[in-house]
């Protein structure tokens, strides 16, 4: 099917407003080099639609609803470093609804002091509303969770070694 200019230009239109969310997502949540991360849960929120789904690796946090976004998002502001490194966009659209996937980096410091490194990839479905984009549903899909110290070559998930020693 031959698409007219004017679809052409909305199809890339889109596709910039949806990567700015995914942007405007990592930029609420990183800190910790010039102050403190997760500092703005309620503009994390307003990227979801009311109903948006929140799911970290395997199910580790989940939140449903802009309410419980913020709820989780006030929690996560106890991790004093994160950075997200975010890569390789793929996003699809259809109409008013698309998906979109990152490959993602994100190396952390925890509470109590642990550097972690997270890998995987953000899989991620958009609706086209009223107020423009919002995000459904945002998956963190991991491939490794692991020390800073022992990192994934010898080990994918914390309790999960790869490599003898």
């Amino acid at each position: 099917m031959r698409r007219t200019l004017e679809e052409r230009v909305q199809r890339l239109e889109d596709i910039d407003e949806i990567a700015k969310i995914q942007a405007r997502y990592i930029d609420y949540n990183d800190g910790g080099w010039k102050g403190p991360t997760h500092q703005h849960p309620e503009a994390v929120a307003d990227l979801f639609v009311e109903d948006g789904i929140w799911e970290g690796p395997s199910g580790t946090a989940r939140a449903e609803g802009r309410r419980a976004i913020i709820a989780l998002f006030k929690e996560f502001a106890a991790v004093p470093f994160i950075i997200h490194c975010v890569t390789n966009p793929l996003i699809e659209v259809d109409g008013d609804s698309a998906h979109g996937e990152w490959h993602a980096i994100v190396p952390t410091t925890m509470p109590g002091g642990q550097a972690l490194w997270t890998i995987g990839k953000y899989i991620n479905d958009y609706v086209r509303t009223e107020q423009g984009w919002k995000c459904k549903a945002m998956y963190f899909e991991a491939a490794t969770i692991t020390t800073y110290e022992i990192g994934w070559g010898k080990m994918q998930f914390a309790d999960q070694p790869l490599i003898e020693s």
